[in-house]
């Protein structure tokens, strides 16, 4: 391993991982937290946030335009009616996630408790959960993850839902998070 730079001190702390918040006393790591917690939770809490806010836009487009149909995303059918409550529990829990991290990031006691690298790794564990729940929700992999045999008999527009704009969507995700921490 080679030797990395502290944000707090800029001197070498010998054997850390530059990947990572890692910090060989406690004392380098809370004066990290005290100069960079304040803006770190902030921004962590708006990223979650906008996450949570396209939770809600997904659940009123449901409820708008039909909540047995998924917001018109699929048919009109037994099968689209069981995806469509599957997708409603996947965007539910992409919900909880960020709920849960945003809570997390503006307790100070809890960041206090975890400490700089498990306040990293609890964010890496919201960020990768957000992801795989992305694409899981996602209605083409929702249906051939459920067992369905034929998906475009399932979605209402099969032309729509490419796996571009799930490119894109996972896209934003990351550049957000990495913009904002």
């Amino acid at each position: 391993l080679k030797p990395c730079l502290t944000l707090v001190s800029m001197a070498p702390i010998p054997a850390c991982n530059a990947r990572t918040l890692c910090f060989p006393d406690v004392e380098v790591e809370q004066g990290f937290l005290k100069s960079r917690l304040p803006n770190l939770s902030k921004f962590a809490f708006i990223g979650l946030g906008l996450a949570l806010s396209f939770t809600a836009s997904c659940f009123a487009m449901m409820l708008l335009l039909g909540w047995s149909t998924g917001g018109q995303v699929f048919v009109a059918s037994v099968e689209g009616v069981r995806l469509s409550q599957a997708r409603a529990c996947i965007i539910g829990s992409i919900g909880v996630v960020c709920t849960i991290a945003m809570i997390v990031a503006r307790s100070d006691r809890l960041i206090a408790y975890l400490g700089a690298r498990g306040f990293e790794r609890a964010l890496m564990v919201a960020a990768c959960l957000v992801l795989l729940f992305t694409v899981m929700q996602h209605p083409w992999y929702l249906a051939k993850t459920l067992g369905t045999s034929n998906p475009e008999k399932v979605i209402s527009d099969p032309v729509r839902w490419t796996d571009d704009g799930l490119m894109l969507m996972m896209d934003i995700v990351l550049t957000g998070g990495h913009l904002l921490l």
